[in-house]
């Protein structure tokens, strides 16, 4: 916060010139209650009715300057004397887009085919652009050039059909064909009630369980299962006699195999320690997607023992659309530094354990790579949680993407 100083006095902070400047000015509402005029405030008012901020700020101080000598005047004044100088200025159209601004104080209203209306939210409106696979910043950026897009027309209501014509538009231009494409997509998608699985695998420590949180929360996928969770369920079910790979992590599994010592190479016991666990949590995943194809319902199903073979599990008869990715850090140091972070912020006592095994958490990570590439799963480096997260989004639209073109192939080939 920036403050002024003249000799020992200290003035207010700098948002408040406009009272160190001029004479103050009140302003006073249908309440009776009072506030000081603040050109600041006019501005971004204006700035909402479409004008740019040197325009805005012009009127604001024609306005001030006009009704600086009242020592006190009413909202009513001051928006007479706004709608004044915009109309002798800009004409009737930009006094009417701030006359509505005004009376909105929501900005725009979007209704559906329902009639249900909800006003125009430019979070929401966001995070549907960064569904398609836009970086952060830039669905930001073309949320607000739609969204002052519709300011300009000065409506105070839209359709639902009438905003994603005004989306895909602004996409097509700003960001190319592809990315308009994906978004109408989704919309047919989401509106097809389908469900939607998604499946994200990799070793310890690559991030599965951040980037599974924020693609539940974009998506709104409110079903999520740990193949960590379904395991540990399963060895409180079993006793370690019975299925001692259960009892073991993923990277020591071949600690329980009668026949280990029979390897002679490290790599290839933590390999075949770790499918044989795999093996039978599979099956526990397995029946979660079921039920979730059962139930229609979407899911995310997250962890290390999500392996390639888990997609041949879905039925072929299933309306759903599945997709499957893998994680990975491919430099060793940064791996060991999200272990000793996640130390150091969670106390994690299990951190320690992971460095000490990192030789074959590394290998097991190098071995499921190889094979998510062999059966064409797209594998993600997760170098960077923002970069990771577009890829991830990407990935998801791509498989809605072809599933929509799939679909617009069939009728067309139904209709010929």
């Amino acid at each position: 916060m920036i403050r002024l100083t003249t000799g020992h006095q200290e003035i207010q902070p700098f948002q408040h010139l406009d009272q160190i400047t001029l004479a103050r000015l009140e302003v006073t509402n249908r309440t009776g209650a009072s506030q000081p005029f603040l050109r600041g405030i006019l501005t971004r008012s204006l700035q909402k009715a479409g004008l740019s901020f040197s325009d805005a700020y012009e009127i604001a101080s024609r306005v001030r300057e006009n009704l600086e000598s009242f020592e006190d005047v009413s909202t009513e004044q001051v928006r007479s004397e706004t709608a004044s100088q915009l109309r002798s200025r800009y004409g009737l159209d930009v006094e009417r887009g701030y006359s509505i601004a005004k009376r909105h104080p929501g900005w725009i209203q979007v209704r559906d085919s329902d009639g249900h209306a909800e006003w125009f939210s430019r979070n929401q409106h966001q995070r549907r652009l960064e569904i398609c696979g836009l970086p952060q910043e830039v669905a930001e950026q073309l949320t607000q050039t739609i969204h002052n897009r519709l300011l300009k027309t000065h409506l105070s209501e839209i359709n639902r059909g009438e905003l994603r014509n005004h989306t895909v538009d602004v996409l097509r231009t700003e960001a190319g064909d592809e990315f308009a494409a994906s978004y109408t997509a989704w919309h047919y998608f989401i509106r097809s009630g389908r469900p939607l699985i998604i499946m994200v695998g990799g070793t310890a420590g690559v991030g599965k369980s951040t980037v599974s949180a924020e693609i539940s929360t974009r998506l709104n996928i409110t079903r999520s299962q740990s193949t960590d969770m379904l395991r540990e369920v399963m060895r409180t079910m079993v006793a370690t006699q019975l299925m001692p790979e259960l009892h073991q992590s993923s990277f020591e599994a071949w600690r329980a195999l009668p026949d280990h010592h029979q390897f002679t190479e490290e790599v290839s016991r933590v390999i075949d320690g770790y499918h044989r666990q795999a093996d039978l949590v599979e099956v526990a995943a397995e029946a979660v997607m079921q039920r979730a194809f059962r139930e229609k319902v979407s899911l995310l199903l997250e962890g290390v023992h999500i392996r390639p073979s888990l997609v041949d599990k879905i039925p072929s008869e299933t309306d759903a659309v599945a997709v499957q990715m893998m994680l990975g850090v491919l430099r060793k140091k940064q791996l060991q530094r999200q272990f000793r972070g996640r130390s150091s912020e969670a106390h994690d006592r299990r951190a320690q354990r992971y460095l000490d095994s990192f030789d074959a958490i590394w290998n097991l990570q190098t071995a499921l790579l190889d094979e998510a590439r062999a059966a064409g799963v797209p594998v993600l480096v997760n170098d960077n949680l923002d970069s990771a997260l577009t890829r991830v989004m990407r990935t998801i639209t791509a498989a809605v993407l072809a599933d929509s073109e799939k679909i617009v192939a069939q009728k067309k080939h139904k209709t010929a």
